[in-house]
């Protein structure tokens, strides 16, 4: 198994990891780093984004004497750096799985979109037409034309709208 880094050292948490061809900076111990300084970073590297080694002491409920140590690792370790590397890390997975839930949703509004579609399609076979008035018909052609922005996305494109399209329907009169 190649690291990312020479020198560094196998974390427990990587150990059985067959699988992975190279660990990340932030998660493995560097050379140099003592079992310590490197339980200190994770403490550290877990915080998230808003991260201090002040608030990582009070909210580990570490003496805030350590302080000076703690930074001294920092400054040795890189712990910036690899903090920020994973956090990249964290934001890349929750893009992906961000990703695959609007794909998932997508798909199971599609599924309910389809099963509606069919129960309106044998509901226009039983309609009849001679019974239809021109209200009924603009209904089913405005609810038609609502459906197919939806499903096809269109009704998010294009929000501003120049003029409207005015359809009147006449019953059965001659025009000279």
């Amino acid at each position: 198994m190649e690291l990312a880094d020479e020198g560094a050292v196998m974390t427990s948490a990587n150990v059985n990891s067959e699988l992975k061809p190279r660990w990340e900076i932030w998660e493995k111990r560097l050379n140099g780093e003592s079992p310590k300084a490197f339980k200190a970073f994770c403490l550290f590297r877990s915080m998230g984004y808003k991260r201090s080694i002040k608030a990582c002491l009070e909210l580990n409920g570490i003496d805030q004497s350590k302080y000076g140590s703690w930074a001294r690792y920092a400054r040795l370790f890189n712990w910036r750096k690899r903090a920020a590397a994973y956090d990249e890390h964290i934001a890349r997975q929750t893009e992906k799985e961000l990703l695959a839930e609007r794909v998932e949703r997508k798909k199971r509004q599609m599924e309910m979109l389809n099963g509606f579609d069919e129960l309106v399609g044998k509901r226009l076979k039983t309609l009849k037409p001679e019974e239809l008035n021109a209200d009924g018909a603009m209904d089913l052609l405005e609810r038609s034309a609502k459906l197919d922005s939806f499903i096809t996305g269109s009704d998010k494109e294009n929000k501003a709208v120049q003029g409207e399209l005015n359809i009147s329907f006449v019953d059965s009169q001659e025009y000279n």
